[in-house]
């Protein structure tokens, strides 16, 4: 019987614990979530990072002595892949099959389940697809950014709201 890998080390969760998922029937509304072919972005991805497009408005007052004060007043959740291209993986083959298209067509729901639980849903615009490239003897490339549309559906696991 194989032995079961942990799921951290010491006190720090591993990030493979994370799941991210891709709807592969294109679906471009959350209210289509139940119809969704959800496949996961795994095979082949060694990296997934995720990051804020934040603005902000930076004000000073009279009564702040010259300093500013920092309000972030809107942000866009961008998750960029990278790895190694896994033909036959149903995931990667989806993304690339876009490499070529703009517009809606790059659009598509996507699920990104958390360490703790947390469960985002949105529909995403893919972005940045790279399928292939690399050194003659080495791994074709994979990478693409999971762009999401506007505030994603996000159900904590205490939490029934969805908000």
């Amino acid at each position: 019987m194989a032995e079961e890998m942990p799921t951290s080390t010491g006190e720090f969760t591993l990030n493979y614990e994370n799941k991210y998922e891709i709807d592969v029937l294109s679906h471009k509304t959350l209210d289509d979530v139940e119809e969704a072919k959800f496949v996961p972005i795994a095979g082949g991805v060694n990296d997934a990072t995720p990051s804020y497009n934040e603005t902000s408005s930076n004000d000073e007052y009279y009564d702040g002595e010259g300093w500013q004060t920092t309000d972030v007043t809107a942000k866009r959740l961008q998750l960029q892949f990278k790895g190694h291209r896994k033909q036959g993986d149903e995931g990667q083959d989806y993304v690339v099959s876009k490499q070529y298209s703009i517009g809606s067509d790059l659009k598509t729901l996507f699920r990104w389940t958390a360490t703790d639980g947390t469960v985002l849903t949105s529909v995403i615009n893919m972005s940045a697809i790279v399928p292939s490239g690399g050194a003659p003897g080495a791994k074709q490339t994979f990478s693409f950014n999971a762009d999401f549309d506007g505030k994603p559906d996000i159900k904590h696991p205490d939490d029934d709201s969805g908000k």
